[in-house]
């Protein structure tokens, strides 16, 4: 839904840059509908825990397929273009994975460091959280090293996610001083070349007393996505089973807010976890047992998409623009859109750059045009019963095809009028269309219907009654009206009276 930019208001923007201000607000933003990655990527088993780096060009996850080392292993799929398909998942090899659980693994941004929970020898208990590293992308991973006991405890320490930074790690615990069976952490480090410190507590807005894991770390840090798993007691506000929900906070330094249930269309009454977000943050990756999948779990991708039509009237336009100048350089939360679609706290450039993103469509009244559609049909009916042949062919495009039952297909206006001018002399034409179904996809449009057809001969003798039903095309003209460009449709045997 979006219009024509105003060269006039866009001056106005540009006026607006040397404002300044600062804010700490959030956009509103909403999720398409959810798609699965498709059988290449997901099996017939479980695959779960998809990561990708800041390029997006390499999907990590876990997956119980056959072709592993251990119950479950860590899997890769490549792609050459964010535009192409994922590639057939290749086994990271024996060098990460080992004969038990190696799981949950996620990717840094850069690709060079590969953190995964595993409960292989060597760790410090029940499941510890690993790291494998590689020099460059182009080079094979090496040994898994084990976090250390400063990150890792006795208990379950599991599902790993790294900033955009290097310099926070996130990750689920069942260790002393949660709130919940299992809980949120976060252990951060100066540098990347320093040890990892003593793991914090996300805190009881965050966490409560459910189990509250996988989480995952949007690129700016101020969207922290996790999974609620289906554990008693239930976590309130789900839609059944594990639910994904979301916790925002104003900067990298403030605390984190209460977390939102994503709702519908990403969480379902189905076990939907383990998620993580695109680098832009217009994508987010999860795992999902919903229907329509290929295994117990798969993993899907939903997008993710600002609300931009900040005055509500179905439209993008100039009138949205002036808008986003009224608050410029403030933490107005209506128009906080960018760079990532929560926003960064203030409205400026960034969010312009995304309004501008949405100023290239024109508005589209969708149930306005299937009305239009069917006022068509009408006028095509009322056109035969007054027998006014002229009338009748405007409704045509000039290049209709109609394609008669048992007949040859008949192509443009001109034969058209040949082939039907006998029928409007020579009788007495009532007709009656019901539209069933009308939809339309831009400036194409299609109608079937059901008619009813009685021909009585003008020089006298018995009506001839016909029904039947029919499909037609249509096409918007310039003047934005509809006329059918392909007509087919069929008589039913034996005809009703």
């Amino acid at each position: 839904m979006s219009s024509k930019t105003n060269p006039k208001k866009c001056l106005i923007i540009a006026a607006a840059f040397f404002i300044a201000s600062c804010g700490n607000a959030k956009a509103d933003f909403t999720f398409g509908t959810p798609t699965n990655l498709g059988p290449t990527v997901n099996s017939s088993t479980w695959d779960l825990s998809p990561s990708i780096p800041a390029d997006g060009l390499t999907l990590y996850f876990t997956s119980r397929r056959p072709g592993g080392y251990g119950s479950w292993d860590l899997w890769v799929a490549t792609r050459a273009t964010t535009d192409n398909v994922w590639s057939k998942p290749v086994n990271l090899g024996p060098t990460v994975n080992s004969s038990v659980r190696d799981i949950t693994s996620v990717i840094s941004a850069d690709g060079l460091s590969l953190f995964f929970g595993s409960n292989r020898p060597g760790g410090s208990g029940g499941r510890d959280i690993w790291v494998t590293t590689r020099a460059t992308t182009e080079d094979d991973w090496g040994t898994p090293v084990n976090l250390g006991p400063t990150v890792n405890s006795s208990n379950w320490d599991n599902n790993p996610s790294i900033s955009a930074d290097g310099l926070s790690l996130f990750f689920d615990s069942k260790r002393p001083g949660g709130s919940g069976g299992t809980d949120l952490w976060v252990t951060t480090r100066p540098t990347t070349d320093d040890s990892w410190g003593t793991p914090v507590n996300l805190g009881p807005t965050v966490n409560g007393p459910y189990s509250d894991g996988l989480p995952g770390i949007s690129a700016d840090g101020l969207a922290l996505f996790f999974s609620s798993y289906e554990d008693e007691p239930i976590r309130p506000g789900g839609l059944g089973g594990s639910d994904i929900w979301l916790t925002t906070r104003a900067t990298v330094s403030d605390s984190w807010g209460p977390p939102v249930n994503l709702g519908p269309p990403v969480n379902t009454s189905a076990d939907d976890i383990s998620q993580s977000i695109s680098a832009d943050g217009l994508t987010l990756y999860f795992t999902s047992r919903r229907p329509g999948g290929y295994g117990n779990y798969d993993i899907w991708q939903a997008p993710i998409e600002p609300v931009v039509d900040f005055n509500g009237d179905g439209i993008v336009d100039a009138a949205d623009m002036c808008i986003m100048v009224d608050y410029w350089g403030t933490d107005e939360p209506l128009c906080d859109i960018g760079p990532m679609p929560w926003g960064d706290g203030i409205v400026d450039v960034q969010d312009l750059l995304v309004l501008a993103e949405y100023l290239t469509e024109e508005k589209v009244d969708v149930e306005a045009d299937i009305a239009a559609i069917e006022d068509v049909l009408n006028q095509y009916a009322l056109a035969m019963n007054t027998g006014d042949l002229d009338l009748w062919l405007s409704f045509n495009t000039d290049d209709i095809v109609k394609m008669p039952p048992d007949e040859p297909a008949i192509f443009g206006k001109e034969d058209l009028r040949a082939s039907m001018k006998p029928l409007f002399d020579n009788f007495t034409i009532e007709m009656a269309i019901y539209p069933e179904e009308t939809q339309v996809d831009g400036d194409l449009g299609y109608s079937w219907c059901t008619y009813t057809l009685s021909l009585t001969p003008n020089e006298g003798g018995e009506p001839i009654f016909v029904d039947g039903k029919a499909l037609g095309i249509y096409k918007r003209q310039d003047d934005g009206s509809w006329k059918l460009s392909h007509d087919c449709f069929n008589s039913n045997v034996p005809p009703t009276q």
